[in-house]
């Protein structure tokens, strides 16, 4: 098999394999892979040794989601605006002046988009947080990202509930801060609503530059302040 074949699998591997988020079902499946490859020795040297063995840990979701990320898994986010940002300069020449003025121009319209995102989180209750006491106290305290992310956990939960050999994993739990399965079966069999305490600080900041500053952001502040004077 040729190294461009080889990349071609690679690019294509299994997505059950890398979706695993347990340790014991990835090793399995991992087993599973080494059979049905095993005519292709060298295939399976290139895989293992420049993918697998050094690289797993940083792509395979048993280990990716035991690590608090909020979601952010990939650089995309980051080369998206990167892509927006040069748009919005338009140039690659320019003042410093002009430069932070464009690029406060645009920073300044994200923050509304984001403020009225947040206001909706607010102020739009949720169709399906209405008819569900799991959601009795934290409804309109948290946000509708948030809320999607538990509801879509509460449909895994069911699946969890009805099959026990599913395993719950934890990794809404352990990777954004959120209600796992297992916590939902148990609050569905209680009827215990979900507690705000249940949820992290990031899903339930609703506003940006509310009263509370710490003072690093207060220095950030400052700092910005002042070279906006510099600079008129």
């Amino acid at each position: 098999m040729s190294t461009e074949n080889q990349e071609d699998v690679c690019e294509t591997m299994p997505k059950k394999l890398l979706d695993e988020i347990d340790e014991e079902e990835y090793l399995i499946k991992l087993d599973a892979l080494k059979m049905k490859w095993k005519s292709k020795p060298d295939f399976l040297h290139y895989l293992f040794n420049n993918w697998l063995n050094p690289f797993a840990h940083k792509f395979v979701r048993c280990w990716t989601e035991s690590h608090m990320h909020f979601g952010m898994e990939t650089t995309n986010r980051a080369e998206s605006e990167h892509s927006v940002l040069k748009l919005w300069l338009s140039t690659c020449h320019g003042n410093l002046d002009t430069v932070f003025l464009n690029i406060d121009s645009l920073i300044e319209g994200q923050i509304a988009d984001i403020k009225a995102s947040l206001e909706f989180s607010r102020t739009k209750e949720k169709h399906n947080a209405k008819s569900n006491h799991i959601f009795y106290i934290v409804s309109n305290k948290i946000s509708h990202l948030a809320f999607k992310k538990i509801w879509s956990e509460i449909t895994r939960a069911t699946g969890i509930y009805d099959d026990p050999k599913n395993k719950c994993g934890h990794y809404l739990r352990t990777s954004h801060g959120l209600p796992c399965a297992c916590e939902l079966i148990t609050r569905f069999d209680h009827v215990i609503p979900i507690q705000l305490h249940d949820i992290d600080i990031f899903w339930q900041t609703l506003e940006i530059g509310g009263p509370h500053r710490s003072a690093r952001q207060q220095d950030k502040d400052f700092e910005m302040l002042s070279l906006t004077d510099l600079l008129h």
